[in-house]
């Protein structure tokens, strides 16, 4: 059983081994997720115990889902939300470490750019993500590392597909601001080889 709506169906009938995979294959990506939201590992943490704790007390009326991904998503986001909103009434994102950790190596920075380059590169990334709302920084963290359709950014964020495209237009506007287009298309294929 691999496929997410089969192990979404054996969660909902009280089967625990898909709460398992489904756990296990979404926590890694929802707590990165968190971190656009909060530097706090700990809220981050009792925000998934917390919805994970409720799905399965739920299961029951829960209903099927087109995409699993995105309810996930949507459902921690609120979590988290009201968390962060009776803890301090406002939340903050973590702006540069969570895009491009300066801590790891990756054989592509050393190979095909220079480390002055790629210091050059994160200094300007910096700049434009300080630019940034921290809707736009949330799009783009969606559209480009966790590769959400459209759709589906629209569905977790609460606004219409046209207001998504919006948004994302002007994030990348900020971006070409502070980024050449070579320097976009390196910091792509950063991002792309730190998923693999």
């Amino acid at each position: 059983m691999t496929d997410d709506k089969d192990i979404w169906d054996g969660f909902r009938s009280g089967d625990e081994s898909s709460l398992q995979i489904i756990f296990d294959r979404y926590y890694t990506p929802l707590f990165n997720y968190g971190h656009k939201f909060t530097q706090d590992d700990h809220i981050i943490e009792d925000a998934l115990q917390d919805l994970f704790v409720k799905l399965w007390k739920q299961r029951e009326s829960i209903n099927a889902t087109e995409s699993v991904k995105n309810y996930l998503y949507k459902s921690f986001r609120r979590v988290l939300l009201r968390m962060l909103d009776i803890q301090q009434r406002k939340y903050s994102f973590l702006v540069l470490d969570q895009w491009m950790d300066a801590d790891q190596e990756l054989a592509y920075d050393q190979t095909m750019i220079s480390r002055e380059r790629l210091e050059t590169i994160r200094t300007n990334l910096g700049r434009a993500l300080e630019k940034m709302t921290p809707r736009q920084r949330e799009i783009i963290h969606l559209r480009y590392y966790e590769e959400m359709e459209y759709e589906e950014i629209a569905a977790l964020m609460q606004i219409s597909v046209s207001s998504t495209y919006k948004l994302v237009y002007k994030a990348i506007d900020v971006l070409r601001t502070y980024l050449s287009k070579t320097d976009l298309l390196i910091l792509t294929a950063v991002i792309s080889l730190k998923k693999i």
